[in-house]
């Protein structure tokens, strides 16, 4: 049976009196947050203040991946380091990225197995690597298919493929072992969601749904709160999250 396309249609489930610097949601409903003082904060689905965990020696926190809500990953890209943490943002480890000899790393991701992929833009790489850092899979030199720099925003594991994305020149789509296997070209975006067989991404005001099997593609629009100046928004599984310029977070489910 083939996977059930995402509904069309989006309804706001939730407003978060705060300002969020990033935000996402796992598959349980929960969301996280890095809010404006540095500290990563767990909401349960009514909104309610579930856990939060602050960390200022290793500067800004910029990004957060709740794919496996049991091992919630933080990214520190200041100092290149990973910080694992549990359901209740209790923290499980620490993986420095620069000692384990990968300097420059724009973005990590976690991979469906547990592991870790990011793209290692010393040697061209997208790799994967274990919690302690051991590589365990690589990629070709993309510079070999690509002569463009690339510069990979952001990485997407659905268990089946692994997702690139650079924001000018598309999606690179590897094997589960990191191998390549296509470039499709969906410029324009910085950031993108899996879900199952379907790409997710919003570009101008619109949410866009590509099914990576089948070729189907859908397009709605993101609600007013979203299209407006200085709005801030980030894609999840089953939610859109939206923080406007001096409004609240608000969460939008689809």
């Amino acid at each position: 049976m083939p996977a059930q396309a995402p509904a069309d249609t989006l309804q706001r489930a939730l407003q978060l009196a705060l300002k969020a610097r990033f935000a996402t949601s796992d598959n349980l409903g929960n969301i996280y947050l890095i809010n404006d003082q540095n500290a990563l904060e767990k909401y349960g689905p009514d909104g309610r203040l579930i856990a939060r965990y602050t960390n200022n020696r290793l500067g800004q926190a910029c990004g957060l991946d709740a794919t496996n809500p049991l091992k919630v990953l933080a990214w520190y890209a200041d100092f290149r380091t990973v910080i694992f943490l549990d359901r209740t943002l209790t923290m499980l480890g620490e993986l420095n990225l620069i000692q384990g000899g990968f300097p420059e790393v724009r973005t990590v991701a976690a991979a469906a197995d547990g592991n870790i992929w990011l793209y290692d833009e010393v040697a061209f790489q997208l790799k994967k690597i274990s919690p302690d850092g051991a590589l365990l899979f690589e990629s070709q030199a993309l510079s070999q298919i690509q002569p463009a720099r690339i510069a990979v925003q952001t990485i997407r594991d659905n268990g089946a493929e692994v997702l690139a994305c650079d924001t000018s020149l598309g999606v690179f789509c590897f094997d589960v072992y990191g191998q390549f296997l296509r470039l499709i070209p969906l410029k324009g975006m910085h950031s993108f969601i899996l879900i199952q067989n379907y790409l997710l991404y919003h570009t101008a005001g619109r949410l866009h749904i590509q099914d990576l099997q089948g070729f189907y593609t859908h397009q709605m629009p993101l609600p007013p709160v979203a299209r407006q100046a200085g709005a801030q928004i980030w894609l999840a599984p089953g939610r859109l999250l939206v923080q406007s310029s001096g409004g609240p977070l608000e969460v939008w489910t689809y």
